[in-house]
């Protein structure tokens, strides 16, 4: 059986912090967030013929569906931590989708369902759903930090392989350069 190693890595960006202005004088909350780690997908065989699905969920367990593709470990759920401020209403978007490529001689892995978990990770498909980053998209998850100053926010996603796509051997596939990322709005009410 043909077998081709693959490598998946998908960083997280945060695109937009908001500031609150209140008062006679300027008061500003600046926010502080860190990426503790980006949302990497592990290593995958993949077989002469293989369709499905790579499942990784905001509690770091990994799931693939279809058949051909076999899991070598290395899966870990994008983490990040909010720190500052430490008090007030947050409110977190994050895109729909994002795309992972190894240019220039394979097809691009196009990922979705891309959901957050806010403290404890949960199982793939239960997390909050991202609904996109524009003004009318609806918020992902709310976050009270008055009862959670320092939130972990967990990031799970899919990556769908519906039919076979070009593979090379041995390719390390990321967001950068032509790849599109996850990336994540969060704003302080």
């Amino acid at each position: 059986m043909n077998h081709k190693k693959q490598k998946y890595l998908l960083p997280i960006f945060i695109v937009s912090l908001a500031l609150t202005i209140t008062g006679r004088g300027l008061t500003t909350r600046a926010q502080t967030i860190s990426t503790l780690s980006g949302l990497d997908f592990g290593d995958f065989d993949f077989a002469t013929t293989y369709s499905g699905a790579i499942q990784l969920a905001t509690n770091s367990t990994l799931n693939t569906t279809g058949s051909g593709i076999s899991y070598n470990g290395g899966a870990a759920r994008g983490h990040i931590r909010v720190t500052a401020p430490v008090t007030g209403i947050i409110d977190i978007k994050c895109t729909t989708t994002a795309q992972m490529v190894s240019p220039p001689d394979a097809d691009p892995f196009d990922i979705d369902q891309i959901e957050l978990a806010v403290t404890t990770g949960v199982a793939f498909g239960s997390g909050d759903t991202c609904n996109g980053l524009g003004g009318g998209d609806a918020v992902a998850t709310t976050i009270d930090l008055d009862a959670n100053p320092t939130p972990d926010i967990y990031i799970g996603a899919r990556i769908n392989i519906p039919t076979p796509i070009t593979l090379p051997a041995s390719h390390s596939y990321t967001t950068t350069g032509t790849g599109t990322p996850v990336m994540l709005s969060i704003v302080i009410q």
